[in-house]
């Protein structure tokens, strides 16, 4: 859509962004996929190209985009633990897998429960410290989920986040060149073999992703969206208050802005 078009009633868009619907999702479902969904599909098949028996923290569990996340690494077999606080933790069950807090029971073999870390209780690098994971996924962002991700991933481990390290910071010409920096230091580091492979993820629109994650992951029911609310886009109270939620980080899944009922 670009930027400044995400409350228009009509857009115009180049063909190549549309794809169809889920079947077996309402409108307003379905409205809560593309950004979140397509997000955690290319940080986590793309740039971490996570299969089978893969091993993934994805921090943020309860975000829009953490619990897609959650979701499509599950559908491929991948071993997931994520961060979350137990003010959450009902919205990661609703996504219905078996959740331990338990890390010693997680860690057992052929153990396929979700671990679940209290990010208020614990630090995760200290937690799964030494486990060799393959992914750190950051949904939440902060310096310190990059300094925890290195004492858990593997050599040649990748971490992808969509934030940085300060996810509340304007974007003015001094935090872009101050952001662009730190990446670069980073990736140097990284290309050296000192650290793991640090990646700062931007959505790259494809509908083929979209249809992926349609015909493979939603309609097959691997995949679903969570809902937080639905607000009136004709009501501009419910706007105020969707717009509020959204600033204050509470939500627990996402947010949509009903143009037409179903």
């Amino acid at each position: 859509m670009g930027y400044g078009n995400a409350f228009a009633e009509y857009v115009c868009a180049d063909e190549s962004l549309f794809a169809l619907k889920p079947a077996n999702l309402s409108f307003a479902e379905a409205a809560a996929v593309p950004l979140a969904g397509e997000t955690a599909y290319e940080a986590l098949f793309q740039q971490g190209e996570i299969t089978r028996d893969s091993k993934v923290v994805i921090c943020g569990g309860p975000t829009g985009v953490g619990l897609f996340g959650i979701q499509l690494a599950k559908a491929v077999g991948a071993h997931i633990a994520c961060t979350s606080s137990s003010r959450n933790m009902d919205t990661i069950k609703k996504l219905g897998y078996n959740v331990t807090e338990n890390v010693s029971e997680a860690m057992k073999p052929n153990n396929d429960d979700l671990l679940v870390i209290d990010y208020t209780k614990y630090n995760f690098g200290e937690i799964l410290h030494h486990q060799n994971y393959d992914v750190v996924f950051d949904c939440v962002g902060g310096q310190e989920q990059w300094e925890s991700a290195q004492q858990i991933l593997k050599p040649g481990g990748r971490f992808i986040t969509i934030v940085g390290d300060d996810p509340h910071s304007n974007l003015t010409v001094k935090n872009i060149v101050t952001m662009g920096a730190g990446v670069i230091n980073r990736k140097f580091w990284s290309l050296v073999g000192q650290e793991p492979s640090y990646i700062f993820h931007i959505l790259k629109h494809d509908y083929r992703h979209l249809d992926d994650m349609r015909v493979n992951y939603i309609e097959t029911g691997k995949m679903k969206p969570i809902i937080d609310h639905v607000y009136d886009f004709y009501n501009l109270k419910e706007l105020h208050e969707m717009y509020d939620r959204s600033k204050s980080g509470k939500a627990q899944g996402k947010m949509v802005a009903q143009i037409i009922k179903d």
